[in-house]
């Protein structure tokens, strides 16, 4: 029997890739639907009832996790697509979740979707979910995951999350500037970054810049920057400029 299956993320280069590495490795997987946000998403569920939901955690309009919180009763399995490195993954692993962290394996992905077979439609999967978003908010509200580790060529760091300035965007990679003058590039992206440090006081002000707000000194309309404590401007998006505002209220 297929097992009926659909993709949710923001990316279609993901999807397109989960696509394709599911119809080489794993046939008796059956792609019934996607979807682009939580809100798409969450209709296409509850039209198709899937088997399986693959499900990225950051979209533009809110969380995987916003998503789950709005299914009353989660009758299918769910593996999430992440980029989480640290206190996540161990919410994760302690809730016995599926997860794939990206780029993705093809043999995790086997194995995760074998381990999905048997946690279809049945009442504990759903507590298990349930038992995860709970944990998960314990770890924010505890303040965990304060350090991240950033790995170079030659060195891994492990940086205090405050003591980050600001994340530019650099080609392929992505370059921290830290509040002692300090500058390490990093090969990842913008957006696994910007999963990291979701809850972290961290804003994605523009497509090349993630800022701490904690260090932002100024913001200029004239020029539409934002001068940093170590005396850097990082240009604001447009469309971004009233989310910022509202932002600053809640500092």
């Amino acid at each position: 029997m297929k097992i009926r299956t659909i993709i949710i993320d923001d990316e279609s280069r993901s999807r397109e890739t989960i696509i394709e590495l599911l119809r080489i490795y794993c046939p008796q997987v059956e792609v019934v639907g996607e979807g682009a946000d939580v809100g798409s998403g969450l209709n296409i569920i509850n039209k198709l009832k899937p088997d399986l939901v693959f499900l990225d955690i950051k979209m533009p309009d809110g969380t995987g996790f916003d998503l789950i919180r709005q299914i009353e009763t989660v009758e299918f399995a769910l593996v999430f697509i992440t980029a989480y490195e640290e206190y996540a993954v161990k919410a994760f692993k302690f809730n016995a979740i599926d997860y794939l962290l990206k780029p993705i394996d093809p043999e995790e992905l086997v194995h995760a979707v074998k381990k999905c077979s048997t946690n279809r439609k049945n009442d504990s999967f759903n507590d298990k979910i349930s038992h995860f978003l709970d944990y998960l908010h314990h770890v924010n509200k505890n303040s965990y995951g304060k350090k991240i580790i950033l790995k170079t060529f030659e060195n891994v760091y492990v940086v205090d999350i405050k003591d980050i300035v600001s994340i530019e965007s650099d080609m392929n990679y992505c370059r921290f500037n830290l509040i002692n003058g300090e500058s390490i590039l990093v090969s990842r992206t913008m957006k696994e970054f910007e999963e990291m440090l979701d809850g972290h006081d961290f804003y994605r002000i523009h497509q090349s810049y993630i800022v701490n707000l904690g260090y932002i000194k100024m913001y200029s309309k004239e020029e539409n920057t934002c001068l940093m404590t170590d005396g850097s401007k990082i240009p604001v998006s447009y469309r971004k400029k009233d989310e910022l505002f509202t932002l600053f209220k809640n500092l």
